[in-house]
Formats: structure tokens, sequence, C-alpha cells
């Protein structure tokens, strides 16, 4: 039987997306050994060895192997050349497990590097290396591990798993998403993502020079799946078979231990595993065992059902296994590794709350269970290790996370992706004021995290790799924190080796948060950006070179520098910005996720807040009709979450339905800075309705210092010689996390984007606002318009009557205000 020759099959329907890396023969194992080796589950005496005979990896029906059980030869040495081989045996593969192998390999040393290979027909694999963990009990001076999850396959070739295979740690812990399902749920379908994702060489490399420690979060079978209730569709199929399907795909492909094999739909996944006294892991499984998502799941205000105490994460069994364990645990150091992030987070800045429902902010009671347990039974130096949301995070674990004074009780160390994106970024960003327990936060990169343990101390650094998408990506550490025994709480003890800054007012040495830091290039092309925390700090990276950095934050005069990076050594830029005039010019932005204008569009702006004009720049919502209407803005302090202003319209009909909003009737054809002076600054667009060719439209923005409103007037003249009526009026948009509308008179409107109402305001205006705790508003001259929309925008209608030459004139104020404190965030517009 000849088992070495195989090519690489063809890809089914839903494995690849463009822009996916794809494995060429070139990056393979030997054949059948296509797909590497692997070792995992270590203890003091034990380990798992795993292959896979696939010559045509990619054939996810039957990875190019007959149907046939095959045997195969495996050793254990205690060198790498394999002069002492200590062990050897026969495994059988069989097409029932896709012709995987797992060897538990029994009495072995404690505490000991091995070296192992497979051999099948004629054929050797290349050689892995493993280790046992240290003696039960025995005192250890030292442990080196690191921890990854969330791998993506469209999100790159695996730079991070590159870095990670020339490190030097004894084990690795992996928390989850090491694939992620399509709608297929078959049990080919999964056999051929864990086979894909297996090509990579550098995660091949990972497996072959590491013992894993692994446990599954929800992508290997479904997204947000919760026990036995779906996240999703799929393929029709019913939810148990498809998750029976992944968990035995999983088991299947990497490196676990007999007592881990599925029966059906269920896995025994949570163990502990104990490195000597020096610590003890509490491995969990979050999905399996979980309580639904309270509200229909995402990102909400958490209410009713969210607070009962019968939900749980881990269910009742699991749940009680740790607190046991924890109670009884003579280690040092006592780990929980989990999927989801444990800290509470609130996404919105002012007094309301907007949290995770899939993360354990959706099941309160039962973090506070466990947080509860940590407090009063005091075990030695808990540490949480978390993944999923694909950023680097360092918390502080409370029972109380809404008094910042409340005691510190346990540290949680959340891991970037290895390539898998963070879309959320920004969110979480504007949400950190509100979150002082949060230590550190960057979601820019992606990477792992590498912990050096001793009895003394416990250093986490958060690796991360410039560039997911580039295989040979260079690695750097963003940041290194330090617990200290018998301390909760991480310290930082080391800024990274990027280029770091601080950004302040100039005049009062205040941090100014929100301020987009960019870094040019010798070119002048831009490099990179990263935006200052609620510090005014920033971290971004590059290769070594003199670079511009540029500081641009709203309210401000920009401010750069000229720095030289050199390799391996860190580099401080400080800025510090001057206040604003009045001012409008092409040339710069108004930062902010939501941020479409370019420096050939025009911003207008003052000490308080900045507005970009289209000057050119299209938005695929308002096809043709952009130009001379507001793309951005935002206040000082803040970033621009705005997706577009369309001021205004002139339309035949009533604007009615679900895209009432998407108003193409006023065309600006010329738009022009007018004037400026230190004190104010004009611009105007010009241009005509599509509905009445014969009526102009010119609007006119004006700003004047020390007002956090922009002047808008917009004068319909008709030019005909005909009278006409036409609707007019305004439309907002804000895409930014935590939507929804106001009305003056009818407070906050989150009703569905399907579902717009008609309402009567009291007062003369309509808003906007988010998460981030800033509202937009259009402040009317009188209240004579009516309101329509819903949650997700909101526009002013009105009806018009023109007689030949006559005009008529829209007057509002576009305001970006911070709503501070405020129970209503609409009360800042009653206000101005």
């Amino acid at each position: 039987m000849a088992l070495a020759g195989g090519t690489l099959g063809a890809v089914t329907a839903g494995q690849l997306v463009d822009g996916a890396p794809s494995a060429q023969a070139a990056d393979l194992d030997p054949a059948p050994f296509t797909l590497g080796v692997a070792s995992g589950e270590p203890n003091h005496d034990s380990v798992v060895l795993w292959t896979r005979l696939a010559p045509d990896p990619l054939n996810a029906e039957t990875g190019g192997m007959p149907a046939e059980q095959v045997p195969v030869r495996w050793e254990i040495a205690a060198d790498e050349n394999f002069r002492q081989v200590l062990q050897s045996g026969t495994a059988t593969a069989s097409p029932q497990s896709a012709h995987t192998v797992h060897v538990l390999v029994r009495d072995l040393a404690p505490g000991r590097w091995y070296w192992y290979r497979f051999q099948a027909d004629g054929t050797y694999s290349r050689i892995g290396r493993t280790r046992t963990m240290p003696p039960l009990g025995a005192p250890v001076d030292r442990m080196r591990f690191a921890f990854v999850s969330c791998q993506s396959w469209v999100g790159g070739p695996y730079p991070a798993y590159r870095d990670l295979a020339d490190q030097d740690v004894d084990f690795v812990i992996h928390l989850g998403d090491y694939i992620y399902e399509t709608a297929n749920g078959s049990l080919t379908e999964f056999r051929g993502l864990h086979a894909r994702y297996k090509t990579s060489p550098d995660l091949r490399a990972a497996h072959a020079r590491f013992p894993f420690i692994l446990t599954w979060d929800d992508h290997e079978v479904q997204n947000n799946y919760a026990g036995a209730v779906a996240g999703g569709t799929g393929d029709g199929r019913p939810f148990l078979e498809r998750r029976a399907n992944g968990y035995q795909a999983y088991y299947e492909h990497l490196p676990m231990r007999p007592e881990q094999q599925p029966h059906g739909p269920e896995a025994l996944m949570y163990r502990r595993i104990r490195f000597g006294r020096l610590a003890e892991f509490s491995v969990l499984d979050t999905r399996q065992y979980r309580s639904d998502q309270a509200l229909g799941d995402g990102r909400k205000a958490p209410a009713g059902e969210v607070y009962d105490p019968a939900r749980t994460m881990t269910g009742p069994a699991q749940e009680q296994w740790l607190l046991q364990g924890l109670s009884e645990s003579a280690a040092k150091w006592n780990v929980i590794a989990q999927q989801t992030i444990m800290a509470a987070f609130d996404y919105d800045l002012g007094p309301g709350q907007i949290v995770n429902l899939d993360q354990w902010d959706g099941y309160p009671a039962a973090r506070s269970r466990i947080l509860d347990f940590i407090d009063q039974h005091r075990p030695s130096n808990p540490v949480v290790l978390s993944g999923d949301w694909h950023t680097h995070w360092v918390n502080d674990l409370k029972t109380d996370f809404t008094d910042p004074a409340s005691e510190t009780i346990a540290t949680e160390f959340v891991g970037t992706s290895i390539s898998s994106g963070a879309g959320w970024d920004a969110d979480v960003r504007q949400g950190l004021a509100a979150n002082p327990h949060v230590k550190f936060y960057n979601g820019s990169y992606r990477g792992y995290v590498l912990c050096d343990v001793t009895a003394q101390r416990w250093r986490s650094d958060l690796r991360i790799v410039l560039n997911a998408r580039d295989a040979v990506s260079p690695a750097y550490t963003i940041a290194a924190f330090e617990v200290r025994d018998g301390i909760p709480g991480a310290q930082r003890i080391d800024a990274g080796d990027g280029l770091v800054g601080k950004v302040t007012d100039d005049s009062t040495g205040a941090a100014l948060p929100n301020v987009e830091v960019a870094i040019i290039g010798a070119d002048g092309n831009r490099v990179t950006a990263s935006t200052t925390d609620p510090s005014g700090e920033y971290t971004v990276f590059v290769p070594p070179g003199t670079y511009t950095v540029a500081a641009n934050g709203v309210g401000y005069n920009r401010a750069s520098s000229v720095t030289t990076v050199e390799s391996g050594k860190p580099t401080r830029v400080d800025l510090r910005l001057s206040r604003a005039v009045a001012h409008a010019s092409t040339g710069r932005t108004v930062p902010g996720p939501q941020s479409q204008a370019t420096t050939s569009d025009i911003v207008i702006g003052n000490d308080l807040m900045a507005l970009a004009v289209s000057a050119g720049s299209n938005d695929g919502q308002l096809p043709g009709a952009t130009v001379g209407k507001p793309l951005d803005l935002a206040a000082v302090g803040h970033l621009d979450q705005l997706d577009w202003l369309n001021l205004s319209y002139a339309s035949t009909a009533q604007p009615r339905g679900a895209n009432a909003w998407q108003q193409l009737t006023v065309k600006y054809t010329s738009v022009e800075v007018v004037a400026t002076t230190d004190s104010s600054a004009v611009v105007r667009a010009a241009g005509t309705s599509t509905d009445f060719p014969d009526v102009e439209a010119v609007t006119t923005y004006r700003i004047d210092n020390g007002q956090p409103w922009v002047t808008a007037e917009t004068t319909f003249t008709n030019r005909g010689a005909q009278a006409c009526t036409f609707w007019t009026g305004d439309v907002i948009d804000h895409d930014g996390a935590g939507q929804r509308s106001g009305i003056a008179g009818h407070g906050t409107i989150t009703t569905g984007y399907g579902s717009p109402g008609d309402y009567v305001p009291s007062g003369t205006w309509i808003g906007m606002t988010g998460s981030d705790r800033q509202t937009y508003g259009l402040l009317y001259e009188n209240s004579s318009f009516g309101a329509y929309g819903n949650g997700n925008w909101i526009m002013s209608q009105l009806q018009v009557a023109l007689e030949p030459g006559a005009t008529f004139t829209l007057r509002r104020r576009v305001a970006a205000v911070d709503s501070g404190a405020d129970s209503d965030p609409f009360t800042a517009l009653a206000r101005l």
C-alpha cells in the first residue's frame, strides 16, 4: 500500500474564503504525515502523542487514504537522535477516526523532555518534542508556558505561531476557537477544516516543539452556541448532531486523552493539571453546559433574566468541581484556564450599562459565586487566563466591579488572537474610562501571551505580531506585567519594545484621550496609527527606521516630531498639543472608528468640536449625493462615531419606510472655504434638487470659537417659472456602539431599523448618541417640523411651498457635546 505519493486535493465548498492563505505541497510534512505530529495532555508520568495519515490532506472525505486500517509504528526516546529509545509500539489508524492516531505513553520519568516519531509504510514522520510535568507535590523553581486562542484561517498564515515556536516554554495552553466553523455541520466538513488549519507550517512547528493543553470555545461547533442551544441556523441539521460532529473532529485531530473522547454530543473536557507544587490549572469548558445567552445575546443593557441565579456558564457539577479544587489546592499559583472575559466591562460611559451577554457579564450570578468563593476561601494566588475577544487585556478581578476602591482578589490575563480580527476594538477603547479595573488593553495586534512563573512572582509578556497576514511578520512584546506572591493584581514592569508616548495639553499638562497618533514613513506615507487611551498613552510597532509621529485630536492643533526607531529598543515620543481656534481647511481629518473623510475634504472646527464636510469623498449609502454633506463629527476628547449627516434633501414625496433616510435629492456641485479668521470660519456648498432642477440649494456652515456647534443654514431658491412644493429636512446616522436616537419630548428612541415612526417634537432638537458619552444633535430655529425614524437613524421633515423667485432657509445648529454623567444623554442638547 503506497501512502507517500499524495497530492493536495480539491477544497470543499465553504472551506476557503477569498484572501485566505492556501496550502502548497512544499509547505506540508512528508506524506502520509502531511499534517505533522503533536503531543499533549502531559502529567508527571504520561503524555499523549498524535498524528494523522493523510497523503491528500484537503480531500475532506478520505484524506487520500483507503477505507482500511493501517498499522502505525511509534517511538519515544530520551534523545533527539533516537539512540536511546525508551518505548515503542504499534497503533492502528482506522477510517472511522479519519486515520488519526492517539498514543497514551505511560511510565515516563517526571519533569523531562522526550522526542518521538511515527512510521507508516516505510516513511518516518518528522521528530516531535514533548515533556512531562514535574513530580506531584514537588517544589519547582520555574515554569514557562504560553497561552493562545482564536486562529481564524482567513486571518492570516499564523506568524504568531512562528514566534512562539522559537520560545523556550514547557507547554502551550489553547483556550479555544482552534477552527472556525462553516454553515455545513457535517463530520466531513469539520474534518476538512481541521486538516486545512494544520496545513499551516507554523502551527505544525509549534505542535511538534511543545505539548499542548487544549479546551474548546464555540467556533469548534458554532458561533455563540450555548449548551444544547444552537448559535445559528447552520445547514438545518439538528444542533446536537452538529455538536457531535464538531466534538468528534476536534478529538480526532488533537492530542487528547481517552477520557476526553466524545460520546455523541457529549465529552468530558474540564480537568485539572498540576505542575509540581508550583501551579495547578483548572481547565474549564464554558460552552457545553452553559445556559442560553439572555435577552437574545449581543451587547445590551442587562435586565431581568440576566440576573437569574440559576443561570450558569459551567453547569452545577463543573462549578462545584472548580470550587472544591480551589479549596483543596496546595499549589502556589491557582490558575483557571477558560474562554471568555471574566472581568466586568461596561461599554456605556454614561450612567447606563451595556455589556456582552456571551461573556461572564451575561452570567453575573455565576461569576459572583466563583469570585465570592475566592474572596472567602483565599486560595493561593488565583490567576484567570482567558481568550475569545481577540485582544490583550490585564484586569483586576473584584467582587464589586462598580466600586473602584473595592479589593482586588485575583488577576485576569486575556490573550489576543493568533489571527482572528477584532472589529469591536474601537468600542472597547471608548469604554475604558468607565472600567478602571482594566489595567491594560490593546486590540490592534494579534499574538499570544508568554508566562514565566516562579514561587515569588508571575510575569506575563503580551506578545504581538505587526501584521498577521505576513508569514514572517516581526514579533514584539507590547507590555509586560507582574503579579507578586500574595498580592493580587498585576503591575506593569515593562513598557515593551514598541514606539510609545503620551499626548498632553501644552497649557494644563492634562492627558488627552482619543487623540489619533499616526506614524509617517520617510516616503510620506502613513505606516500605522493608534489612538491614545484614557491616560493619553499610545503604543505602536514599526520596523527600524526614521518616522514622523503626528498627533491629531479634536479641539487641538496638530503636532508632530521626527524620531528614529532602533531594533530591540523602546522608543518614546511625547507630544504636547495646543488648543485650536476656529478653522476650515483641507489637509486634516476628524479621527475615529467611523471616520470616512480624507485630507482632500474640508474640516471645520474650533476648540470644542470638529466637522468634516465632503469635498469629493463618496459614502456608499449616499451615492452621488455625498459632496457638501458632513461625514465625520466629534466633540473635544472624543472620536467620530457618525456615519453621515444628510443635510439636506428636497423631495417630491414625504419620506416613508425603512429606507426613508436615503434621500438623494440634493446634490451639491461645489464646496469651498469662504472665510477663515482666528474667531470664525465659513464653508459653503452649492447645488440643486434632483426632484426640482429649478430649486437651488446653498448650505453655509459657520463655526465660532467657544461654541460646541456649527451653524448650518440651507437656503432653497426657486429659480423657475412655476411654484413648487417639496419635503425637506435632515437625517442623522450614528454608527457607533450603543446607537440610539432622541427627540425633544420623546426621550430616547430604540426601535429597530425596520420600524420607523412619526414623532411630534415638543422642542427644537433631534439627536443621536452611543455608548461613548457623546451626543450629536440638530437644533432648529423653531419646532415647526416633524420627526421620523428609529434607534438607528432619525430625520426631520418639513413641507415647503415656494413661489417663483421665492426663498426658504432651514436654520439649525449641528452640535457634538459630551453628555457627562447625565442619566439622559440628550439633556445636553436641551441645555444648548
